[in-house]
C-alpha cells in the first residue's frame, strides 16, 4: 500500500466521528463548500474556516509529504530553487519582522529554526542574506537529507515531537504550513514552547476570504469539482485547512501567543507558473484583494510573551 493510500484508509476510520472545525472546535454542518475527489471542504458559520473531511492523521499527513510523488512534484521542485526569487522573498519576510518591531540585527549568529524547512532553501537564503544559524524540521526524510547535505542542521519530526533541546529560538518561522497540520492549534501552543520568552514567530498560509478562493470555491460548486486537475492546484489534498484573519486570530489567541501583526498579500505575478487565461483570472481577482485587504495568503507575526 503506497502512504497516499495508507493516508486515505485512515480518513475512512476517522470518518464517523463528529465534524469539527479546526480552528475553533464548532461543529460543522453537513453541506460542504467544495467537494473534492476524496474528501469535502466544509465552511465554519462561526469563524468561517474551511476543515477538510473526512480528516486525516497526523500519521497519514506525515507520511503523503513524505512520498515520492509529494517530494517530486514540479511546483516544489520549482520552489527549492536558489534563486533571486527566493531571496527576495526572504527579504520580504524579514521586512515584515522589521516593521513589527522586531530586532532584525540581533537576529546575525543565532539559532533560527524553520518548520517544514523542506530541503532548507529558505534558511540558506535567510544565512546568506541575514547572518542567522540555520535549524530546520519536517515530517520527511528525503528533504531533510537534502538539507543536511547542504550543511543544514535539520531534524525529521513535527514540531510537537522535536528533539527537547530545540528551544529557546528567537524567531521561528513556519511559511505555508498551518494548512498542512491535522491540530493547528496543538502546533501553535508547541511553537510557544519552542521560542523563548519575547521570541517571535512568523507565519503564512492562504487566506480563504480572498477573491481567488471565493471565486474559485464558487466554481467549484457550479462544475461540480471538474476539472479535477484545475481544483485540486486550487486546493491541493494537503492542505486540510484554510483560515480567514478572523479565525487565525482566535486561534492564535487560544495558543497563549500574541498577536504582533495580521496582514495579507498577494502574490505577484511574476510567481504565477499558470497559463495566460488563469495569470489574467487571478490578475483581476486579485486586484479586487487588495481594494479590500484580502490578499490571497495571510501573514501572521506571533510573540510568546515576556512574561511566561
Amino acid at each position: 500500500m503506497t502512504a497516499i493510500d495508507t493516508r486515505s484508509t485512515e480518513r475512512a476510520q476517522g470518518s464517523t466521528d463528529q465534524m469539527a472545525c479546526a480552528a475553533c472546535g464548532q461543529p460543522l454542518a453537513q453541506f460542504p463548500c467544495v467537494r473534492l475527489a476524496q474528501a469535502r471542504l466544509i465552511n465554519c458559520e462561526r469563524c468561517g474556516t474551511w476543515t477538510y473531511w473526512p480528516r486525516p492523521t497526523q500519521t497519514g499527513q506525515a507520511a503523503l509529504h513524505d512520498s515520492a510523488e509529494y517530494f517530486e512534484h514540479p511546483y516544489f521542485e520549482q520552489r527549492r530553487r536558489v534563486t533571486s526569487k527566493l531571496d527576495r522573498r526572504c527579504r520580504e519576510i524579514f521586512e515584515r519582522l522589521r516593521i513589527a518591531g522586531v530586532d532584525i540585527a540581533s537576529l546575525r549568529g543565532r539559532r533560527v529554526l524553520d518548520i517544514g524547512c523542506d530541503t532548507g532553501a529558505f534558511l540558506s537564503s535567510a544565512a546568506r542574506q541575514f547572518g542567522v544559524i540555520p535549524v530546520g524540521i519536517d515530517v520527511a526524510a528525503r528533504p531533510v537529507g537534502v538539507a543536511r547535505d547542504s550543511g543544514i542542521e535539520a531534524y525529521q519530526a513535527s514540531v510537537e515531537d522535536a528533539p527537547s533541546p530545540l528551544r529557546d529560538y528567537p524567531l521561528i518561522t513556519a511559511i505555508d504550513l498551518i494548512e498542512h497540520v491535522t491540530d493547528p492549534l496543538t502546533f501553535l501552543r508547541a511553537i510557544r514552547e519552542r521560542l523563548m520568552p519575547g521570541g517571535v514567530s512568523y507565519i503564512e498560509t492562504p487566506n480563504i476570504g480572498s477573491a481567488v478562493y471565493r471565486f474559485g470555491g464558487l466554481l467549484c460548486r457550479l462544475t461540480r469539482g471538474h476539472p479535477g486537475a484545475v481544483f485540486e492546484r486550487l486546493f491541493p489534498p494537503q492542505h486540510i485547512q484554510y483560515f480567514t484573519k478572523h479565525s487565525l486570530a482566535g486561534l492564535v489567541r487560544q495558543s497563549g501567543l500574541e498577536l504582533l501583526s495580521l496582514s495579507t498579500r498577494g502574490l505577484p505575478g511574476r510567481d504565477l507558473a499558470v497559463s495566460l487565461p488563469v495569470w489574467l483570472g487571478m490578475a483581476v481577482l486579485q486586484a479586487s484583494d487588495r481594494m479590500t485587504d484580502a490578499g490571497i495568503l495571510i501573514c501572521a507575526i506571533l510573540r510568546r510573551p515576556a512574561h511566561a
